[in-house]
């Protein structure tokens, strides 16, 4: 093989995407022209898209391929197998714009409507923490009267849908307690986190 094809193929190489696979994301915001001031490096004026993933809430400046257009709300599947995804890079939720904060309660509420299964079972599953405190009383709005309410009727039969769980513990809203609690788990430090991963590194490639 020729020296030439040689280098070609390594470039086309390192131009694919390489980054770990974070399943769906929520776009939260989105920059045509990319938002780096300092345009450094021709990647700084690529389409830039600002998500949120579905399943551990992680947030994620993901630069996309030239001329691509995504809307805020878009699903976007974050994988090396996404020929649009040039790069991703995490982010804090202090890192986030404005906009992107005013809709995050939006999108966060469509998440968990979405994932209905899998906030059902953390209802079925959830246990106790420590002697003094139960994972069900991280949930805003619930008391040790209400863990036990809650406790009671679990022994009798398994929830099985967010109806069910309101109409059988008097809970009238489980999708906004849900959604507070990982917008506090996003916005402050709390102690214990049940829905969000908090990310220690990031090997960006």
């Amino acid at each position: 093989m020729k020296q030439r094809d040689i280098k070609l193929k390594r470039e086309n190489r390192d131009l694919k995407p390489r980054f770990e696979d974070l399943g769906t994301a929520i776009v939260i915001d989105f920059y045509p022209q990319g938002k780096s001031l300092s345009r450094k490096r021709s990647e700084d004026f690529n389409p830039l898209a600002v998500v949120i993933t579905s399943h551990w809430f992680e947030f994620f400046d993901v630069t996309m391929t030239a001329g691509t257009l995504l809307r805020v709300n878009e699903k976007i599947m974050i994988s090396s197998k996404n020929k649009r995804i040039f790069k991703v890079n995490p982010i804090s939720f202090n890192q986030i714009s404005n906009s992107a904060s005013t809709i995050l309660p939006q999108v966060i509420t469509e998440i968990v409507m979405n994932s209905e299964k899998r906030f059902i079972q953390f209802l079925n599953q959830a246990h106790p923490l420590t002697t003094q405190m139960h994972q069900l009383q991280l949930l805003p709005g619930i008391g040790n009267k209400r863990l036990w309410a809650i406790l009671d009727t679990r022994k009798k039969a398994l929830f099985e849908s967010f109806e069910d769980f309101s109409i059988r513990t008097g809970i009238s809203d489980p999708i906004s307690v849900f959604t507070n609690r990982i917008l506090s788990e996003l916005d402050g430090s709390p102690k214990y986190f049940l829905f969000v991963k908090k990310r220690k590194t990031f090997d960006e490639v």
